[in-house]
């Protein structure tokens, strides 16, 4: 029943359509019996031979082609993809992200494509993320950054607002040339 309720949408749908096209609705119009044959007809003088003609196969194959291409244009990963060409088109990616770096990560360069999105806010003096900023600075690791990473829908950074960690100086080993001149040397 639902095999056959959808050929006969099918069908309208596709006289409705074809009655801008003349010709066409003299080929849907001729393709109607040949659809719905019904089992207990007796006459064996006009019974056609039961199986439908390859247009018919033909325009199906077409218009399933045509939808399945439709449906992945406009709601397939590549409608999700932005300019970029590293873009992943994530359905449901995060709005922010938050990322702690330290001192070895920043001098290793592994970050140059987040060193080249635009501040938040237009500067990094902005009085409107001065707060924000400052939590970011608690959270930052010596010597290191913490950044905050806006995303765009589809998964790709935008903007950034970071805030740096204390500055803290490496501890040096005193030389005991440093340390004989000073006196604290103890020769036994």
């Amino acid at each position: 029943f639902l095999l056959s309720s959808y050929f006969s949408y099918l069908i309208h749908s596709l006289s409705l359509l074809s009655s801008h096209f003349p010709s066409l609705a003299l080929s849907f119009s001729s393709l109607i019996p040949l659809i719905f044959l019904s089992d207990h007809d007796d006459d064996d003088d006009e019974t056609p031979s039961g199986f439908l003609p390859a247009s018919l196969y033909f325009a199906f194959a077409v218009f399933f082609a045509a939808s399945i291409a439709f449906l992945d244009l406009c709601c397939g990963s590549r409608s999700r993809k932005c300019r970029n060409p590293k873009c992943k088109g994530l359905k449901k990616a995060m709005e922010f992200d938050l990322q702690l770096q330290t001192e070895e990560s920043v001098k290793s360069g592994s970050t140059k494509e987040i060193d080249r999105l635009p501040w938040k806010g237009g500067s990094e003096s902005n009085p409107d993320y001065e707060c924000l900023r400052a939590e970011l600075r608690k959270m930052a690791p010596p010597n290191g950054r913490a950044i905050l990473l806006f995303r765009s829908r589809c998964g790709c950074p935008v903007a950034k607002l970071e805030g740096w960690g204390p500055k803290r100086s490496r501890r040096h080993k005193k030389s005991p040339a440093k340390l004989a001149v000073k006196g604290c040397v103890d020769n036994r």
